[in-house]
């Protein structure tokens, strides 16, 4: 099917609209995250029951804190891209429509993680919610890797190849580190529940040889 031919004054248009259907629908989802952690409702009204109740929602909300701070760095990591990208395609309309559906998934695998974060014996929950996070870093590998393909012409600039593999070592960090908790689940299940933790290191420090040669290659350019 051919695509159809805006007016070049209305493309400018249609993808800020891309841009706000995509802001809105993190925003839900990052919401919809707090919704598994439920008040507690009990007939003994005691700071002790109170305590032993959120004791026992701990792992939730570990859960909820580490989700929440992976869409939200997913979100930054869409503005970014889109700080880039120029020109709508019907393409770039599905790849960002694919990344989307990773992240409205991420409600659900969070929340069925939590309801059974305190039977560590159980597998299933923790490699839904591993699986989730993978398609979510491939979608968002596989939208950097669209529109920073040099052929397309869709960048502000011409960026660099240590830009774009900058790009990709971001994207794919994070299912490489869940990945990796999810084999030590087997054998240690309490610790790898922790190991994501290890993510905001690794985007930050983990990235400093990347990011030096992407700023150095890119250097001549901005003068």
């Amino acid at each position: 099917m051919e695509e159809a031919k805006h007016d070049e004054s209305k493309l400018k248009f249609q993808l800020e609209r891309l841009v706000f259907f995509s802001d809105g629908v993190f925003a839900i989802a990052i919401t919809l995250l707090v919704i598994e952690i439920k008040v507690p409702e009990t007939t003994e009204f005691t700071d002790h029951s109170l305590l032993q109740y959120l004791s026992h929602t701990l792992f939730k909300f570990i859960g909820f804190i580490i989700s929440f701070g992976i869409v939200g760095h997913y979100w930054s990591v869409h503005h970014r891209i889109y700080g880039y990208v120029t020109r709508y395609t019907s393409t770039l309309f599905w790849v960002n429509l694919i990344y989307l559906l990773s992240v409205v998934i991420l409600p659900f695998s969070s929340g069925l993680l939590g309801e059974y974060s305190t039977h560590m014996e159980m597998k299933v929950p923790y490699s839904i919610y591993v699986i989730n996070m993978c398609f979510t870093g491939f979608a968002n590998c596989l939208l950097w890797i669209y529109v920073s393909n040099p052929k397309r012409d869709m960048l502000t600039r011409k960026i660099s190849k240590s830009r774009i593999r900058l790009g990709l070592s971001r994207s794919l960090i994070i299912p490489v580190v869940f990945l990796i908790s999810l084999v030590i689940s087997f054998f240690l299940p309490i610790t790898a529940r922790f190991v994501p933790v290890l993510i905001p290191f690794a985007l930050h420090w983990g990235m400093k040889g990347l990011e030096k040669s992407a700023n150095s290659q890119e250097a001549p350019i901005e003068e």
